[in-house]
């Protein structure tokens, strides 16, 4: 992180980009409606992508995360100005996650970034626990919310 973390995310970006490209040369996969998935640290550097790949994503699941974090985290990791700036890009369904014990992530943290999503289809789901904790019925959901995206995704794609 010396080297400074927008440039840690930039380059992850770059690679996630690089890894849908070559996907999308080497197999069928259609690389233009992509589904996303990642919580606490998924969310860290997955909203970054999210912003930055577009109309090619199709719907995330996001959270555990928020634009505040308790004390004693590493400050230089702090990405409260590029997370805002990052989530009004984000205009797909978004399928946002709280944990409602969270003692990394404060819930009002958690809260204002749901908030800064652009998506007109954003969707909020809170279990109680800690930040660790992830209820088996979370994770259905979230399946759920990113089959149904992609799934009506298909069916409004038109044939190739």
């Amino acid at each position: 992180m010396a080297e400074g973390l927008d440039v840690v995310i930039d380059r992850m970006v770059g690679d996630w980009r690089e890894t849908l490209d070559a996907i999308g040369s080497v197999t069928d996969a259609d690389i233009s409606r992509v589904g996303y998935v990642g919580v606490s640290m998924g969310t860290r550097f997955g909203l970054p992508l999210a912003a930055a790949i577009g109309s090619q994503l199709r719907c995330a699941v996001l959270g555990k995360f928020g634009l505040a974090e308790t004390t004693g985290m590493y400050r230089g990791a702090d990405p409260a100005t590029r997370i805002r700036r990052d989530a009004e890009l984000i205009t797909t369904p978004v399928l946002y996650h709280v944990q409602w014990d969270d003692e990394l992530f404060p819930r009002d943290g958690q809260l204002a970034l749901f908030d800064l999503l652009k998506s007109p289809d954003k969707q909020l789901i809170a279990y109680p626990g800690p930040h660790a904790e992830t209820r088996p019925e979370a994770t259905d959901e979230w399946c759920r919310f990113i089959c149904r995206h992609l799934a009506d995704d298909h069916r409004r794609a038109p044939d190739r």
